[in-house]
């Protein structure tokens, strides 16, 4: 926790093209890893939607998004153009087919050779600030990451603060008395 995101740059399947991104292009914003075990799977694209679908709230609060599995770009690419779900999808989907990102944040089934359904909030800065790994039959909920990544950022802003359970944008933040 608060380590920095080591430093990647993978290829990526974004705005309908195959390109690269370096993590280091995301400082000055929050980002929201995203890792997922596989395309063409049924919990995954379902993640990918309701993450698509609330994007522009993300965006509000200064964070980008990027999914990734140990998936190809070209399939990226192809599930993107066939699931009705995963075609809302408009941040990057980055490849890890070697398992090198996944390894050094320890999100690698090597045994399967995927990804952990696995979630990290990184600052501006390019630290971890939290994270979640789920079992592979339990999706994650977008609304629940936004409110992470805001409390991650209330607390940054506030000059030592710390969110209470159950904190909710806007509300204030607790100081030890």
């Amino acid at each position: 926790m608060n380590r920095p995101i080591p430093e990647h740059t993978l290829e990526a399947y974004y705005g309908g093209r195959i390109t690269r991104i370096n993590l280091s292009d995301y400082r000055g914003k929050w980002l929201v890893l995203f890792f997922y075990p596989a395309d063409f799977t049924f919990v995954c694209p379902t993640e990918l939607k309701e993450l698509a679908d609330n994007y522009p709230e993300f965006k509000k609060v200064g964070a980008e998004i990027a999914s990734v599995s140990t998936d190809s770009v070209y399939v990226h690419r192809a599930w993107h153009g066939q699931n009705n779900l995963v075609k809302a999808v408009t941040y990057p989907m980055l490849s890890d087919r070697s398992g090198r990102l996944c390894r050094s944040l320890g999100v690698y089934d090597e045994e399967a050779g995927t990804a952990l359904r696995a979630s990290f909030i990184v600052s501006p800065e390019g630290a971890i600030m939290a994270y979640e790994v789920h079992h592979d039959s339990i999706g994650r909920n977008a609304d629940e990451l936004l409110r992470t990544v805001s409390a991650a950022a209330a607390v940054r802003a506030g000059g030592g603060g710390s969110c209470p359970a159950g904190w909710k944008p806007g509300e204030t933040l607790i100081h030890p008395e």
